[in-house]
């Protein structure tokens, strides 16, 4: 009879390779089913709905019930929705599993803004007009300073031709250029009444009219009220060239709390061939700092009255840069 031969460390060889082969395999299928339940045991949660949120929002809204954002821009046809979910996907109300992306659709804003015609406007119109558009969708336009003043027929103050042109495509901050008129050339403009006003309103109304002003002050006498117009030149509702200086009297204000001075704030500017954006602030010792005053003036003397906290610095700008600095103090007598 005959017998077989044996190798024992082959026999051993493929017992070590069967049982590897098999401990893989083991847990691969451990791996597979341990994933498959994982993911089947991921809880569900339902889509909010993220359309006409700021983006900011929307991705915390989706934190909070374990969503991700993920976001896409696209223009849109008003610059107000600039930031704000235009659409999602997946839709509101959808149940997804924890961990899930939703595509957020959000506005870039207009691609294209059709500069509007502002010849006719005042100038105090359009400039207030840019600051809203300025808190709405953020800045769109910025006038050139100085601006050009010529004599025309429209009256002062009036926006007469504009660069770029009325239709022209913007779609990035564009410098608007405009030319002003300074009213027809030998005209008369009437001269308003500032008599009995106080010396604030005075200076609102004397700013307001863009008209040259200077203000002047001294102590009220008797049956005089301090702190009000006393007397003006040239006289009330008389006729003058526009570029007549007209001159206010106030009485000096009394009732002052302590700790403040009154004052007038008299500079020699140099003359421009255009009136130019003219700003005076003053700073406290503390740091607070305050606009007394925004005007646009052509040069010269430059009066501003004012009550400021004693030790306050006063600052003139011109075209936003500023000109001059000066600190004031009360006198004191020994």
């Amino acid at each position: 009879m005959k017998v077989e031969s044996t190798d024992p460390e082959r026999k051993f060889l493929n017992i070590v390779i069967y049982s590897s082969l098999g401990a893989v395999t083991i847990m691969i299928v451990i791996a597979v089913i341990t994933f498959l339940l994982t993911i089947e045991s991921k809880e569900l949660t339902m889509v909010p709905d993220m359309k006409g949120l700021d983006l900011a929002n929307a991705v915390i809204d989706l934190q909070d019930r374990a969503l991700f954002a993920e976001v896409q821009q696209r223009y849109s046809n008003n610059m107000a929705d600039k930031g704000t979910v235009l659409g999602q996907d997946p839709k509101q109300g959808t149940l997804v599993k924890a961990g899930t992306r939703v595509l957020l659709k959000v506005s870039k804003g207009a691609s294209v803004e059709k500069l509007d015609d502002y010849t006719g406007w005042g100038l105090i119109e359009l400039e207030n007009h840019l600051k809203s558009l300025v808190t709405s969708y953020g800045p769109l336009l910025k006038l050139n300073k100085p601006y050009i003043y010529i004599y025309n027929d429209s009256p002062p103050g009036t926006v007469l031709e504009q660069k770029p042109l009325p239709g022209t495509e913007i779609t990035i901050l564009t410098d608007l250029s405009i030319v002003v008129s300074k009213g027809r050339e030998g005209s008369l403009t009437p001269v308003r009444d500032y008599s009995g006003t106080g010396w604030q309103r005075a200076l609102q109304l004397a700013i307001a009219d863009s008209f040259p002003f200077t203000i002047s002050a001294r102590t009220a006498q008797r049956g005089e009220v301090p702190g009000m117009v006393i007397s003006q030149s040239p006289s009330t509702e008389s006729e003058v060239p526009a570029d007549t200086v007209r001159q206010i009297y106030i009485t000096e204000p009394v009732e002052i709390e302590q700790g403040y001075l009154f004052g007038i704030l008299e500079k020699e500017l140099p003359v421009y061939p255009v009136k130019v954006p003219v700003e005076i602030k003053s700073i406290t010792p503390g740091g607070v700092e305050t606009s007394l005053a925004k005007l646009y003036h052509a040069g010269g003397l430059l009066t501003i009255p004012y009550i400021v906290s004693d030790g306050s610095t006063i600052t003139i700008s011109i075209n936003g840069d500023e000109k001059i600095r000066e600190v004031v103090r009360s006198l004191t007598i020994e």
